[in-house]
């Protein structure tokens, strides 16, 4: 009945309302823990070889797997397990001891041997240290929103790398046909002027440039296909697969109000993962700065211990059977732990806050420069498409004046290769175009949103 009312009396006295802790009653009735993950969804499998992929269903397979981003999540879990024990800092400690020995005891000159054979039970609370643990709680949480910004960082820098690998093999594939329709317009070029030697309407000289022109034909498109070989290794070589086709890239984004994921695009965080992560870890590093009175404050802990057995024979005089401590503690390092300690943390608050400055600063000026260079290829675009349907229209002519003999063989070879070549700085631009709005949309943080992959 005694031990019933004593650990009545400790509950009254240990509740938050008698403390005066409303910060560490809150902390201590949460049910939902912030940093708790979802169970994964199983992973995309790859489609047949040969058969094309989408940027979105090549993503959707590829991030899960890839190693920076499970070395962001596991990075993650561990910063959830560290809150775990910041928050297990605002409640009690239960321990449990025992002993058992033999000792040789004097009692009023008489020699005696004395078994002990004890165990013990107690609670340890610490009832105030000037809120440290409580800032320590606040700045571990700040952490895990910093693991998970980090998370998203390097999906959004996966997924940008894939897109730019992604790009590379598009550009040839787009750039392909135009090779082969070259390829074949140089061949029948040369049979035309093969067939006019032989009836003797061209010299000789015509007849080895137009084998030049062909020779140089086959190279240019021998290099585009070990280009797209090379493109093609590289992307097979970041998704740890084999190379597949790819397929225009849609980015949900740049669609209309109705279609699928633009919404998501639209509400998409206004910041990239990066500067997300270094404005977290500044605020973690602040909030872990206390006041000055900090270093002065005691720290005071309450203690209850019982006894649970106790068989020393024979008996000492005295015994405690349970009782309850509570101490209040001044620690003073007489060369300047403390103040070094807080003027440490300071500092690196301070170093932190620099750095996330610093890479705000490198996001804007860097968004600043995409829109003009995003404007000037798509000018190059939309003269590149008019210089190539002028060309498709002196080529028409150009072969009509050549059987007419109105045109020389090295005007005709000309206009193909300057047909070929706006095709080539033509594909080059939309790529460019391409990359550019990726990059704007990484710098922006909806990248993931415009591909279909979520905010994180």
């Amino acid at each position: 009945m005694r031990a019933l009312l004593r650990l009545r009396l400790l509950a009254v006295c240990l509740s938050p309302a008698v403390l005066g802790w409303p910060v560490a009653a809150q902390e201590l009735h949460q049910p939902d823990l912030p940093w708790a993950q979802p169970a994964p969804p199983p992973l995309p499998v790859a489609p047949p070889l040969g058969q094309p992929e989408s940027l979105p269903e090549l993503l959707a397979r590829v991030l899960p797997r890839d190693p920076q981003v499970r070395v962001a999540q596991l990075l993650l879990a561990a910063a959830g397990e560290r809150a775990l024990q910041a928050r297990s800092r605002l409640g009690p400690t239960l321990s449990i001891s025992g002993s058992k020995g033999e000792s040789q005891d004097l009692d009023f000159g008489r020699e005696f041997e004395r078994k002990t054979d004890r165990s013990e039970a107690a609670l340890r609370w610490n009832l105030y240290n000037f809120g440290n643990d409580a800032a320590e709680l606040q700045g571990a949480r700040r952490d895990v929103v910093a693991a998970r910004e980090s998370v998203r960082q390097a999906r959004e820098e996966v997924a940008e790398r894939l897109a730019d690998a992604y790009t590379g093999v598009l550009r040839v594939q787009e750039l392909l046909p135009r090779s082969h329709t070259r390829l074949a317009a140089v061949r029948r070029l040369v049979q035309q002027v093969q067939r006019q030697a032989e009836l003797g309407k061209s010299s000789d000289a015509d007849a080895q440039q137009a084998q030049a022109s062909l020779l140089d034909a086959e190279m240019a498109h021998e290099q585009l296909l070990s280009d797209l070989d090379g493109a093609q290794q590289r992307l097979a070589v970041l998704v740890g697969g084999e190379a597949r086709p790819v397929l225009p890239v849609t980015l949900l984004a740049s669609l209309s109000t109705d279609a699928p994921g633009a919404a998501a695009a639209r509400d998409a965080p206004l910041l990239p993962g990066q500067v997300a992560v270094a404005n977290a870890r500044a605020e973690a590093a602040r909030v872990r700065v206390r006041p000055l009175a900090s270093v002065l404050a005691p720290r005071v802990d309450f203690e209850y211990r019982q006894r649970l057995s106790d068989r020393t024979t024979p008996q000492v005089t005295t015994q405690q059977r349970d009782g309850w401590l509570v101490t209040a503690r001044w620690e003073f390092p007489v060369l300047g732990e403390n103040q070094a300690r807080r003027a440490e943390n300071e500092r690196r608050a301070e170093a932190v806050e620099a750095e996330a400055e610093r890479v705000l600063l490198g996001v804007q000026t860097e968004r600043a420069a995409l829109p003009a260079r995003l404007a000037a290829a798509q000018r190059a675009v939309a003269q590149l498409d008019r210089q190539i349907e002028q060309y498709q229209g002196l080529l028409r002519a150009g072969e009509l004046q050549y059987e007419a003999g109105r045109r020389s063989l090295t005007q005709l070879v000309q206009l193909h290769e300057g047909q070929f070549n706006a095709e080539q700085r033509r594909a080059e631009q939309r790529a460019r175009i391409l990359a550019t709005q990726l990059r704007q949309l990484s710098l922006g943080g909806a990248l993931l949103p415009a591909l279909g992959q979520g905010p994180n």
